[in-house]
């Protein structure tokens, strides 16, 4: 048995893209494979920009951890900081597409994408989703947002001083209990958002094997949901059982996307390296310091054979 570290995330933003991880785990998926996973906490940000966050996969790079759960955004802004230094690559993907969101009064006349051109968007306490929400009409042609700062999006969206609290699809469950009616209206670009980082000093069949068990581990979550419920609720007993079945069911749709669950694409990547770096002011590296391109085929393959 290989004993590995995996970094989770937030136990509670994105409950979903861990499950299948967590089942997998507890279903012997890693096992089969020659693995022992351990499960260590994410690193802590120092702020809540893009470049606090990238402490995380720094982390990976580093040595704290062999595989992480992260965004796009955060590796990218990692890779900026170190000039392309940071020895670390995405080696599978969650979110088969863009996750994200507009959260909106059900009183209001906004109902689809086109309705959000010009309207006005809370800049929150974690501004790079407004810049993200702002990037993702953009990618679709439509007339950009005005961005309002303010401390507490919620209030703000219940006085009417902003119609759009920009968010991932998964962190809608946030909004859901504020004690006025709201609803999420995904903008859903095909672009890449989240996926599962590796060390590059892991040797390629260790990463292979990891990535088929996360991999297989979706179908397990699907087929048997309990699995990795439990197994999450061990780590984070904290979380009620309700809101991580929720979060799974935001999170499903993006992972079983008419693709198999972790497959990366060149091309799909090529777009979302051009368009995460031109929304939040990063550099465009190139795609093999990104993504191991040897992990391009359909991850499906991989965990059939």
């Amino acid at each position: 048995m290989e004993r590995v570290r995996l970094m989770t995330w937030c136990r509670t933003c994105v409950s979903g893209v861990q499950l299948p991880a967590f089942a997998a785990a507890e279903g012997g998926l890693f096992a089969e494979r020659g693995l022992e996973v351990e499960f260590v906490d994410c690193a802590r940000a120092t702020d809540y920009t893009l470049e606090g966050f990238a402490v995380r996969p720094k982390a990976v790079a580093s040595g704290y951890a062999d595989f992480a759960f992260t965004a796009v955004p955060y590796v990218l802004a990692a890779q900026t900081e170190l000039d392309g230094g940071l020895g670390a690559r995405f080696v599978a993907v969650s979110h088969q597409r863009n996750p994200i969101a507009a959260i909106v009064r059900d009183d209001s006349r906004f109902q689809v994408p086109a309705d959000l051109q010009g309207a006005r968007a809370a800049r929150w306490s974690m501004p790079w989703f407004a810049q993200e929400y702002l990037g993702a009409m953009s990618f679709m042609g439509l007339d950009p947002p005005v961005l309002v700062d303010g401390p507490d999006p919620d209030a703000q969206l219940l006085r009417g001083e902003v119609d759009v609290i920009p968010t991932w699809m998964d962190m809608t469950l946030y909004r859901a209990e504020k004690g006025y009616a709201v609803h999420p209206i995904a903008l859903d670009i095909e672009t890449y958002s989240t996926g599962l980082l590796a060390a590059d000093r892991l040797p390629l069949d260790l990463v292979t094997r990891m990535r088929d068990a996360f991999v297989a581990g979706h179908q397990l979550q699907l087929d048997q949901p309990e699995l990795g419920l439990a197994a999450f609720r061990r780590r984070f007993p904290k979380v009620s059982e309700q809101h991580i079945r929720d979060n799974w069911a935001l999170y499903e749709p993006y992972a079983f996307d008419g693709d198999a669950p972790g497959a990366m694409h060149a091309d799909r990547w090529g777009a979302t390296i051009e368009h995460t770096a031109a929304t939040h002011g990063l550099s465009a590296f190139a795609a093999e310091q990104v993504y191991r391109p040897e992990l391009l085929a359909p991850a499906v393959e991989y965990a059939s054979a």
